[in-house]
């Protein structure tokens, strides 16, 4: 959005300069980006903090005089320009807070939405630096540089935490005891067939399965070979009750590159409160989200 980066940039020089001695413990990868009008948009929380600059970015102009800001005399500055809004909290705002944000729009007699109203949480350890908001369709480009960035997020938080489990030498929990046992004492275990019940494509081969369950906890442990001679890594892990509900796994402990040529080692441990009964599904999905799996009838001890 060029127009929005010309109308914003002495706004953002003047507290680049004002805040350089106002660090933050921890920030996203990239700008958060929203669309006006989207399902939940209004739900969606803008994460602020004390000295710490929040610059939001607009593609049609906003009604600068008509900004409605919850405790505004609690920010040291909030700058507006045609396109683009600077807040600046002050130290006052307590953490964990929430403040009511509405932002009209100039064109308020077209068929694109006139109003957008957002919620600010007081967050010093995760603040939006940048929000980029959307009134029209967005481009192909912005929504590839999104999956760009999220992507190296992905990747960033992968090697974060195999820097980690290196350190320590251990996985936590259940992959902890899976990955240097395959029959520790005290968990129910139930050996099964998931390669008959692989959904086509069937990119990953697997040699043995087990299910797990201890308390709230389950987990499912793969040996897997790859059938597309392409390495694997998982990445992500969902599994789904007969309901349709869903429980994202903590992250996936490998033994190493899932290839043609050599098995794997994979757990996948999940915390589910009152687990139901009945049969799940299992869908995993290699860290570049390029590849998916699904199995079918899988059913805990």
């Amino acid at each position: 959005m060029p127009s929005c980066l010309l109308v914003a940039l002495p706004v953002l020089l003047w507290s680049t300069c004002a805040l350089a001695a106002a660090p933050v413990k921890k920030e996203g990868v990239g700008a958060l980006r929203i669309e006006v009008g989207a399902e939940d948009t209004g739900a969606l929380p803008i994460h602020i903090g004390p000295g710490v600059s929040t610059t939001l970015l607009f593609d049609t102009d906003i009604q600068q005089d008509q900004v409605s800001l919850e405790s505004r005399a609690q920010f040291a500055r909030v700058s507006t320009g045609s396109t683009v809004l600077v807040l600046i909290p002050s130290s006052d705002l307590p953490q964990g807070g929430s403040l009511k944000l509405s932002i009209p729009f100039k064109d308020a007699g077209s068929t694109l939405p006139s109003r957008l109203s957002l919620t600010l949480v007081v967050d010093s350890g995760s603040v939006d630096r940048q929000v980029e908001v959307y009134r029209r369709a967005r481009s192909a480009e912005s929504y590839r540089l999104e999956v760009q960035q999220l992507r190296t997020e992905l990747e960033r938080l992968r090697q974060e935490s195999t820097s980690l489990v290196g350190e320590k030498g251990e996985q936590p929990g259940l992959r902890g005891l899976l990955m240097s046992a395959e029959d520790p004492p005290g968990l129910a275990v139930l050996r099964v067939e998931l390669q008959e019940n692989c959904k086509p494509p069937c990119l990953l081969l697997v040699e043995k399965s087990y299910l797990y369950s201890s308390g709230a906890r389950l987990a499912v442990m793969l040996l897997l070979r790859s059938a597309d001679k392409m390495p694997w890594r998982i990445g992500r892990a969902v599994l789904v009750d007969q309901q349709g509900k869903k429980w994202e796994s903590m992250p996936p402990a490998q033994s190493g590159p899932i290839t043609a040529g050599a098995e794997a080692k994979v757990v996948l441990e999940f915390d589910l409160n009152n687990p139901p009964t009945g049969r799940y599904q299992l869908n995993v999905s290699d860290v570049e989200g390029n590849r998916a799996m699904q199995w079918n009838g899988l059913t805990f001890p």
